[in-house]
């Protein structure tokens, strides 16, 4: 099979959004055949992304693109970690679609939503087939750009101020990350930019400046983290609920943060090298940011009573669950790292889905709002259900297997600020039961639930949903039981996957 096909998963939604763009379907002439023609253009890319990675089993397969100079080299590359990565992507994005056509059924300007959407799944695609350091920044800063306009959708005053956040905090990580890359293509043993496990630096000339390219690789850490929602850098993510919920669902699941986390284990392990990194100040310092980001975003989570917004915290604290792994630079730390990018991918998805669920059937946002709608909403609230339980790490869900691996590989680190980690995860998962089982006891039990926890609080209101409320339509349930399952099945049968993820740990770290 030619190497030009790790460029159609990339090309190919692109190409097809900016026609959508170029050629609108106006909002009146919107039909379902529209919503046919781009899921199937979605679920081919995801086919062609299938057909890479059965391809690349029988090694890693790289497609140079173009050289901008030197060791700038555009280059798509499948090894193992992108192929968890883009195989994540691919299988939930048909399935986001599939729901994003039933949530913004009644919305205007439909073509431009879809349009960039789709093009934003190619762009996260070059990010996962990213070969070196260079395409994974280009991609990494078209990312900002394609999903500002999701973000500023709706061009409410909130939407506008969330998009300038987004704008700001996102242009700033770059010039951090982007000092990063100088210095590490400027060291570079290899020749090239290409991600090495390991690591590419040519060690002895790294070794004799080695405080200097420790600065550079903090400072690409929380450049990169800020899409990662690293304390002090969250604040554009609980400001971009106002999107619509198909948007934050890939803005807090797969896409966007998801790719900050991404861009920095292959700074760490495939640019750097943990060798280089283990052991020095720089490692406490963003293993340090990381703890104080778990603890602290899931403090907030409690705190927070708009629905959106509390998982909005809650991802900037399970983010840092996969920076902690990684800031661990062992061969665990990262396998464990990737496992709870996987598992929390399918958690958050779920639990911004069903939050979605219920805002587009009863039109209820705060949390106070909910009482009584499980029964209402039967298979939302038990997908719901499952999603919670396992983002707090009960056994046989996949929050389990991920948060154990995670603390298994803080022991097995042997580092004093990497065991004193352990108790910031069982901290969080403290908090994480208060404030996702704090929605299940109201709409299961709205008796036991307290009063409104806001001024202006309307109990009659909160006691008595509308008697029209029901589960949405299939477009909706569907992803959201299948979201669920995966769950189920990764926290019963997670050998497999663990497999693979220690193969990956043990190669690069």
């Amino acid at each position: 099979m030619s190497d030009i096909i790790l460029a159609l998963p990339v090309l190919f939604p692109l190409i097809s959004g900016i026609i959508m763009l170029i050629r609108p379907v106006r909002d009146e002439k919107w039909n379902r055949k529209q919503e046919l023609f781009i899921e199937g253009l979605v679920i081919l890319n995801s086919l062609f992304v299938a057909a890479a990675i059965a391809g690349s089993m029988s090694g890693e397969r790289r497609l140079v693109v173009f050289r901008l100079y030197s060791v700038l080299t555009v280059m798509f590359k499948l090894d193992q970690m992108g192929s968890v990565f883009a195989g994540l992507v691919a299988f939930l994005w048909p399935l986001a679609t599939l729901y994003a056509f039933e949530y913004m059924k009644h919305e205007e300007r439909k073509n431009t939503f879809f349009a960039f959407y789709t093009m934003t799944y190619g762009i996260t695609m070059g990010i996962a087939l990213s070969g070196t350091l260079v395409t994974l920044y280009l991609f990494y800063e078209m990312l900002t750009l394609v999903t500002l306009p999701l973000v500023l959708f709706t061009l409410t005053v909130e939407a506008v101020r969330a998009a300038r956040a987004y704008l700001y905090y996102s242009i700033g990580g770059a010039a951090f990350a982007f000092l990063g890359l100088i210095f590490v293509l400027g060291y570079s043993g290899i020749g090239t930019s290409e991600f090495v496990a390991g690591g590419m630096l040519d060690m002895p000339r790294a070794m004799a400046n080695r405080d200097t390219l420790l600065l550079l690789y903090v400072l690409a850490f929380f450049g990169f983290g800020v899409k990662a929602a690293l304390f002090p850098c969250y604040r554009w993510l609980p400001k971009a609920a106002v999107a619509p919920t198909p948007v934050t669902a890939l803005l807090h699941a797969v896409a966007v943060v998801k790719s900050g986390a991404f861009a920095i284990l292959r700074l760490t392990y495939f640019s750097y090298g943990a060798e280089f990194l283990r052991g020095s100040w720089a490692q406490w310092v963003v293993m340090g940011a990381a703890m104080v980001t778990i603890a602290f975003g899931s403090t907030m989570a409690v705190r927070e009573v708009h629905w959106k917004r509390r998982l909005a915290y809650s991802t900037v604290s399970n983010l840092s669950y996969i920076l902690f792994g990684a800031t661990l630079m062992t061969p665990f730390g990262l396998a464990a790292a990737l496992s709870h990018l996987v598992a929390h991918a399918f958690m958050k998805i779920c639990a911004f889905f069903c939050a979605g669920a219920v805002m587009h059937q009863s039109g209820k946002t705060y949390i106070y709002q909910l009482n009584g709608l499980g029964k209402k909403m039967p298979v939302t609230f038990a997908c719901l259900t499952i999603s919670s339980l396992s983002l707090m790490g009960i056994p046989l869900f996949a929050g389990f297997i991920s948060k154990w691996n995670l603390a298994m590989a803080a022991f097995d680190s042997g580092s004093g600020l990497g065991i004193g980690g352990v108790a910031v995860l069982l901290y969080s998962a403290l908090m994480t039961g208060i404030y996702m089982m704090t929605v299940v006891v109201r709409a299961y039990f709205p008796r036991l639930a307290g009063k409104g926890e806001k001024p202006g609080f309307d109990e009659e209101t909160a006691k008595t949903a509308s008697q029209e409320v029901t589960d949405p339509s299939w477009r909706m349930v569907v992803p959201l039981v299948i979201f669920a399952g995966a769950i189920v099945v990764i926290g019963v049968h997670s050998a497999p996957l663990m497999r693979l993820l220690m193969t990956i740990g043990g190669e690069a770290g």
